[in-house]
């Protein structure tokens, strides 16, 4: 399902997030986070923290929580959510389902292609080879690490734009979360929402286009199923 058929011309660079998009780990990160959350005396429901916490990188949450709930979190609760990711992923992680067949496509059609994520350079990489994705993306991961600030800020789009040597006009970003897409549109960047469940919080006020099939990335980008452009 989509909210169009196509846009109107072909991005030259596309940037995918990560958890969301590429790889189904969003509810392994959000009961990872559950975990080490109630290991720091704070109780969250699951539903509470995937809502709270999706789209946000790991070092956001020490403000989150305090402004939220009053608990300051320990220094090191970054390293304990990495870890706890770390460990849940190798007990197996999966791939968006149709996401391999879409960014073959879109990388036969000759459209640069990298990633823009929240999560760290060694969580990106391990999630990538774990899906079999990572060979698309090889030196072209680009991290919240890497920048001042995080998504909902545009920082991490810039930097990936810049490295790769394109105007963020000419970029189209892939993502799932209303963070994601804040951080896109600040950037001057077009933006698809990927909608994998009617529990997405994109905004409806963003006004970007919407699809919940990524057999249907390709044509939204105006390439067909075998990487031509359309």
């Amino acid at each position: 399902m989509t909210d169009k058929t196509e846009t109107s011309t072909p991005p030259q660079l596309v940037i995918f997030d990560c958890d969301g998009v590429l790889v189904d780990s969003e509810p392994m990160t959000s009961r990872a986070m559950q975990r080490v959350l109630a290991h720091c005396g704070l109780q969250l429901g699951l539903d509470e923290v995937q809502g709270r916490f999706h789209g946000i990188s790991n070092g956001q949450i020490h403000d989150t929580v305090l402004a939220h709930w009053g608990v300051r979190l320990p220094d090191d609760v970054v390293s304990l959510f990495e870890e706890a990711e770390r460990v849940a992923a190798e007990d197996g992680l999966p791939a968006i389902p149709g996401v391999a067949d879409a960014v073959r496509a879109v990388a036969a059609s000759g459209t640069a292609i990298c990633v823009g994520s929240n999560g760290s350079p060694d969580a990106i990489a391990q999630r990538l080879r774990l899906t079999g994705l990572y060979h698309w993306f090889e030196g072209r991961m680009f991290s919240a690490a890497m920048v001042a600030r995080g998504k909902p800020h545009p920082d991490v789009f810039l930097h990936a734009a810049e490295t790769m040597g394109f105007a963020p006009p000419e970029c189209m970003v892939i993502e799932d979360s209303d963070a994601g897409v804040q951080a896109a549109l600040a950037a001057g960047m077009r933006v698809l929402a990927y909608e994998a469940s009617p529990a997405s919080d994109v905004a409806d006020a963003r006004g970007v286009v919407r699809f919940t099939d990524m057999a249907l990335l390709p044509a939204l980008l105006g390439i067909d199923g075998m990487g031509q452009a359309q």
